[in-house]
């Protein structure tokens, strides 16, 4: 037919059928889709097209297949949309997860050259480093190993991290809310110890992330790296300015 050289292709058609499929019935996290020939008829796709749609949505974690069970939908996961003010804790809880967090390491430190000079205060500035393994329902997501401007809330250290949010301890008692960053993010593979904290594979890739946080008065709060299993975690971009939220785009990102 004459508009067939813009057809959608058949594997595509699948992705979005399969996706259809999930809203329209509701499915959740951890529900099983149909059989195949069931689902080939609900969406009017061939069993290569299907297997194929299902192949995409396994791999960028939407989809999880069971051997000898089937083909489930994963649970949501939480989402950062670079423009916004992040905090790992609301991310999980809006996505409907439980967030917690294991202390890996903390103490009090000075900033050496390197340090002050990425962070903008000066030599010998208190810092607060902390290392944790950051869950997602009981599950390792992330290790973040942060440097905290102890100057803007000294009482840091008396705090337990594992049972407390460092953003909500810092607006208690220090007065500080985080409204700008900058951040940067690249791939990488995790080392043998970030694999035993992560319980994962040597090698596995996934997310690398630097940032750097400040208050409305571009005083430093925070610098954090992070390592991220991409199965646990997304990121996004709204198309806005730097602190600015799209509306017209949120429920799509959240997808």
């Amino acid at each position: 037919m004459a508009g067939e050289s813009y057809a959608i292709p058949p594997k595509d058609r699948a992705v979005e059928g399969i996706l259809w499929y999930i809203q329209h019935h509701q499915l959740a996290g951890g529900d099983r889709l149909p059989a195949e020939r069931v689902l080939c008829e609900e969406i009017g796709v061939s069993r290569t097209a299907l297997r194929a749609g299902i192949t995409r949505l396994i791999s960028c974690g939407t989809l999880e297949s069971r051997r000898g069970s089937g083909t489930y939908v994963c649970p949501p996961k939480p989402l950062n949309i670079f423009q916004e003010t992040y905090n790992f804790s609301d991310a999980v809880r809006t996505a409907g997860l439980h967030p917690s967090s294991r202390l890996v390491s903390t103490g009090t430190i000075e900033a050496d050259e390197a340090l002050a000079d990425k962070l903008g205060v000066a030599v010998g500035a208190p810092l607060l480093r902390m290392q944790r393994v950051r869950l997602i329902e009981g599950e390792p997501a992330s290790i973040e190993t942060a440097h905290v401007n102890l100057s803007l809330c000294p009482s840091l250290p008396e705090h337990d991290f594992e049972c407390e949010s460092l953003y909500d301890v810092l607006l208690k008692e220090g007065g500080v809310r985080v409204e700008h960053g900058r951040e940067h993010i690249s791939i990488s593979r995790l080392n043998v110890e970030e694999a035993e904290l992560l319980q994962q594979e040597e090698g596995t890739p996934v997310f690398y992330e630097s940032s750097i946080e400040f208050d409305k008065d571009m005083r430093f709060v925070e610098h954090c790296k992070s390592v991220i299993l991409p199965t646990k975690f997304r990121f996004a971009d709204n198309g806005e300015e730097n602190g600015m939220r799209s509306v017209a785009g949120e429920q799509w990102l959240k997808q």
